[in-house]
Order: C-alpha cells, then structure tokens, then sequence
C-alpha cells in the first residue's frame, strides 16, 4: 500500500478492518479501524506479529503523536484551528483552491476574502525553545509587551528542544524573531 492510500479488503477474525497508510504525523505509519470489541484481540495480534526477530508493529501513545506532529508544524483541532480562526490566520492560505479563492462562495469566505484583501493582526506561527517545554495557554512576550499566546508545545524529542506553535501579533511573527514565554513566573527565550 502507497503513502496516503487505503484498503478496507482486509479483515480480522472475520470482519472487515479499514488500514489507511496515512499518518497524521506525516510519519510514514498506519492507522487502523477495527470493530470495538475486537481491538483488544487485534492489538494483542499485533504486538506477536515478528520478522527477522524483531517486532513489527511498536504501540505508541498520544504524546508520541503530538511530539512528532509539533515538530512537522501540522495542526490540531481545538489548538491551532477552530471556528474563529481562519485559513488566513493559521497560515494556510495553500489549502485553498485556485477556483475557490477566485469564487470564494464557501462557508466563511466572507472573512477569509476580508483577510486576504486587509491581511490579518495575528498569525500562526512555530517557535523552538530550549528543554522546558512551552505549552498551551504560555503567554509570549516582547520587550515586555504581551504579543502571544500558545496553542501547543512539548520537548521535541528530534531536536531535544521545546517545540510549539502560538498566535502572534503581526508583525511579531517574523522567523528568527526573539521572545520570552513565562512558565511558573519564570522566563525562558524562544525563537520564531
């Protein structure tokens, strides 16, 4: 199976599973859909399943996932996106179709036209840090001035560094751009 193709042809103690070679991460994984009451079986399966020794499949837990996503910059539903903040904002203005940013017509896209005529006063951004992870709610500052808030942060364990996305006032959001978030009253430098 190719990178972000599916099969349902498959199944397991008699029933149809879903495998989808689609990692959210953009990792090269798999995610699989297996009736409820059979999860347990399958992931026990699983975990047996050997080649040349060593185990094939490894479990891995959210944190994993939300590690790897923050450092490949992918968004998260109720974090990074969310009904009030636009494709403009969250700097994904690629997302959008040629034809539908020439006819506009979808829901929302009285703002997203507003946004990409007038521009925007916040923009999503990456930042990296040093070990202290940065996380949600971090407020990030600016010669004193509050000019961000966290939407997701952890150590990446890639770069051994805290990772994370923010919402920073424009013109604010600049790559290489100096700032301190305050974590438990202390301040800690990260770089945008």
């Amino acid at each position: 199976m190719d990178f972000m193709e599916s099969t349902q042809d498959l199944k397991f103690m008699g029933k149809p599973i879903i495998v989808s070679r689609c990692g959210y991460t953009g990792e090269d994984g798999f995610e699989v859909s297996v009736v409820n009451k059979d999860i347990e079986a399958f992931v026990e399966t699983l975990w047996k399943v050997k080649e040349g020794g060593n185990q094939v499949a490894v479990p891995v837990g959210l944190g994993a996932r939300d590690s790897l996503r923050l450092e490949a910059g992918l968004c998260l539903y109720g974090h990074e996106l969310e009904e009030n903040i636009s494709p403009i904002e969250a700097m994904l203005a690629w997302t959008i179709s040629k034809r539908r940013k020439e006819h506009f017509g979808f829901l929302g896209s009285d703002v997203v036209k507003a946004h990409m005529n007038n521009g925007v006063s916040r923009k999503r951004c990456g930042f990296v840090g040093d070990k202290v992870p940065i996380r949600e709610g971090t407020e990030l500052f600016l010669n004193g001035q509050k000019v961000g808030l966290v939407t997701s942060g952890t150590r990446g364990p890639s770069i051994n560094k805290a990772v994370g996305m923010a919402y920073l006032d424009v013109p604010h959001n600049k790559v290489n751009t100096e700032l301190i978030a305050v974590v438990r009253g202390k301040n800690y430098p990260v770089s945008i």
